[in-house]
């Protein structure tokens, strides 16, 4: 339960924004009628669910409890399963679309003789609410074949699992080794599954989904030692590495003037692997002489609010002559596993960008957080953007979005040539309704799975999926921040730059603004900018010399936190006040209605204050109602300080070569 509670409430960015710490089930076929269970916080105001860029209606059966019917025409897959409610979208967690029967397994089946059965070709799925493991019998003749796969990071669970597959007798006959226990049956019998987390960790975290098929495993790769093999400039080399450690050798001739870029990836493609790539110079007459060797991808500066790790080698060259370069690729780790050796003509190619949702700087100093994806009402939201394998030869980026959500407008953003960290903004009018969309500019976005408080006591697991989604929330910002000019800024490299900054702030935010330019550094030296409490405009001063930024193009963007109070359901309370409003106009009307009919003095004065005295004690039973249903909601939810994420508009600079004395 302390896991639970921390995972949700340690962020810094208190601002409503729904996040997703685990679902259930993992998984369902096409055109099933279920409940999903949504664990995680900020899940009001229930519209929909996102199945990777699908919108799906729910229906909210009590807290955390929702019904949905699956269309029949999703295909087998596994998506990105997002909320999109009141405060906008959450992050994603994956859900299976499979063709296969599933079983739950409810963890009433803690002992051998209380098995539930399964049968081949079908799914079992649940969650280890306890410490005890799950059991369960299936029926195998003579000859059939099982595989029981389950892996853990492919569903973004917690869950490190330990499995086993007994006799009738209750003998141990196969293991899961890596995921998988594959198993032929000796004789017709009913044999035992039993599943339990490796650590014994319980909880809603801890959930899984087992495939149990009838196809024979995989036949293991075959990985053949070769002489060294002839490629050319624009190819793609796909094979496996060579066993323990062995190194694969490649001759690359080239001309004089050709740009190219030499790539391995493995680590990339999702395998543990640590490629090693070694360039040498071919003599005619047989001589090799190094030219490098590259372990790792360079590092990303500044650093990215979510680790990016990357162990495949990368090397940019520009020819100044005819030559060839004997080429050995091996990996540290000494697998077997696949790669691809790249050899990538310099030519505009589509950047290979991944989002990270936003979180505050220096959040993530001791741990994690899941972060933000959404943008407030009448303020600007940025997700930050992570260019990996850059190099001096990659060419600027210019981000952009389309086909956002009704009332939010794209900013854009840059990343500067060979750089490999922007941002991307957009911005919410005032009126904006709650909304989501998929951002499919961008290919890619990178989560952490669960927030962490101390990375030292708990492991961070990330997870890389699709285009980032972004949300409208119906909360209000408290402000936003914008250049008053949105040219690009010049300024020599031993100069500062002053930059004029305009504020627009909510009517109940009146605080000091500190804001930190990402961007250009680490945000912990970042520079910052000082808007003193009540102020509508600043200014922002960039020591360029101090920064010893070099000549060229740079993409920074302001960003800090704001305190205000809000109050949560804000939506119901100001329809309760206008509808309390209401009935006192009415009150007042039934009044001046009664005062009327008193003064009357036609025959019909009487039946006129019986109908005006009606009308008013009516009207004086609705005010009542409404009056008290105001003061129910402003107790239920009172306004409590939340701390939000304010922007600037992203701002781009120009820095000139200094001027010589």
């Amino acid at each position: 339960m302390l896991l639970a509670f921390a995972a949700s409430a340690f962020s810094q960015a208190t601002f409503p924004s729904p996040t997703l710490t685990s679902i259930s089930p993992l998984g369902a076929k096409p055109g099933t009628t279920l409940e999903l269970t949504l664990r995680g916080s900020d899940l009001e105001g229930p519209q929909s669910v996102l199945l990777s860029d699908r919108a799906i209606p729910i229906k909210s059966l009590k807290p955390n409890l929702f019904s949905i019917t699956l269309p029949a025409d999703l295909k087998p897959a596994l998506y990105d399963l997002r909320f999109v409610g009141r405060f906008g979208v959450s992050n994603p967690r994956v859900f299976e679309i499979s063709t296969l029967d599933s079983i739950t397994s409810s963890g009433s089946n803690a002992k051998p003789d209380k098995a539930l059965k399964v049968a081949l070709d079908s799914v079992i799925q649940g969650s280890f609410k306890s410490n005890s493991p799950h059991w369960f019998a299936i029926d195998l003749k003579k000859g059939q074949q099982l595989s029981a796969t389950f892996d853990g990071q492919r569903f973004d669970t917690r869950t490190e699992m330990l499995g086993a597959l007994s006799a009738p007798t209750g003998r141990e006959l196969a293991r899961m080794r890596a995921g998988i226990i594959t198993f032929t049956a000796p004789s017709d019998a009913r044999y035992r599954l039993r599943f339990n987390e490796l650590m014994y960790r319980s909880g809603d975290d801890y959930g899984f989904r087992i495939t149990l098929s009838s196809a024979a495993p995989p036949a293991p790769r075959t990985v053949r030692l070769a002489d060294v093999r002839l490629i050319q400039i624009g190819q793609t080399v796909q094979d496996c590495f060579l066993p323990q450690g062995l190194s694969q050798a490649f001759d690359l001739p080239f001309k004089a003037g050709d740009q190219f870029i030499l790539e391995v990836h493995s680590h990339q493609l999702g395998h543990s692997t640590d490629p090693h790539l070694i360039i040498e110079n071919l003599k005619p007459d047989g001589k090799l002489t190094p030219q490098a060797e590259v372990a790792d991808a360079p590092a990303i500066t500044p650093v990215p609010d979510i680790s990016i790790p990357s162990r495949d080698p990368c090397y940019p060259y520009v020819a100044k002559e005819d030559g060839v370069f004997r080429i050995t690729v091996s990996d540290n780790f000494a697998t077997t596993q696949p790669y691809e050796l790249r050899i990538v003509k310099e030519t505009p190619r589509p950047a290979p960008l991944i989002a990270v949702n936003a979180i505050l700087p220096g959040a993530k100093v001791k741990g994690a957080e899941i972060g933000s994806a959404n943008v407030p009402r009448g303020g600007i939201a940025a997700l930050e953007i992570i260019a990996p394998n850059r190099n001096a030869l990659s060419e600027p980026i210019e981000l952009k979005a389309g086909k956002l959500p009704a009332g939010v407008i794209c900013l854009g953003g840059f990343i500067g040539k060979g750089q490999s960290l922007g941002y991307i903004a957009f911005q919410a009018s005032a009126d904006a309704p709650p909304g989501v969309c998929i951002l499919s500019d961008i290919p890619q976005s990178r989560f952490v799975s669960f927030g962490v408080i101390e990375a030292t006591k708990d492991n961070i697991l990330y997870r890389t999926t699709g285009s980032p989604a972004l949300g409208v929330s119906a909360q209000s910002s408290p402000a936003f921040v914008q250049t008053e000019k949105t040219d690009i800024f010049e300024v020599a490299a031993d100069s500062k730059l002053e930059i004029a900054l305009k504020v627009t702030r909510h009517a109940d935010f009146a605080e000091a603004l500190k804001l930190k330019a990402l961007g250009l550094i680490d945000a912990a030296k970042a520079p910052e900018a000082d808007i003193p409490a009540k102020a509508t405009a600043g200014k922002f001063t960039l020591d360029v010399k101090a920064l010893k930024l070099a000549p060229g193009d740079y993409g920074l963007i302001l960003q800090g936190p704001a305190k205000m109070k809000i109050r949560r359901d804000v939506e119901e309370l100001t329809a309760a006040e206008s509808d309390a409003k209401k009935s006192t106009e009415a009150q007042a009307a039934a009044k001046k209605q009664l005062e009327t009919a008193n003064a009357d003095t036609t025959p019909k004065k009487s039946e006129l204050v019986k109908l005006a005295t009606a009308a008013l004690k009516t009207a004086d039973t609705t005010k009542a109602t409404a009056d008290e249903l105001v003061k129910d909601l402003a107790a239920k939810s009172p306004a409590k300080e939340a701390t939000f994420i304010v922007y600037s508009n992203p701002i781009r600079i120009r820095v000139k070569e200094a001027a010589k004395k």
